[in-house]
């Protein structure tokens, strides 16, 4: 399984050329927990209820966090 994630992960890092290295590093943390990069911890989805991959809700937080600053 973990061999999975760690495939899903650098597939998911293809579709994200922009991810800084904090993001990915908390990304392979995510992942090596047994989460998909597909998931977020936050339970962050779309517009149609599709939760959202794991660095683009992250981005999602750190947005909001500002905005309630």
């Amino acid at each position: 399984m973990k061999r999975y994630l760690l495939n899903e992960m650098k597939r998911y890092l293809t579709l994200v050329p922009d991810a800084s290295e904090e993001e990915i590093s908390e990304l392979k943390k995510w992942v090596a927990e047994g989460n998909s990069p597909y998931a977020n911890p936050w339970y962050i989805a779309d517009e149609r209820g599709t939760e959202l991959p794991f660095i683009e809700a992250r981005r999602v937080i750190f947005i909001l966090e500002d905005e309630l600053d």
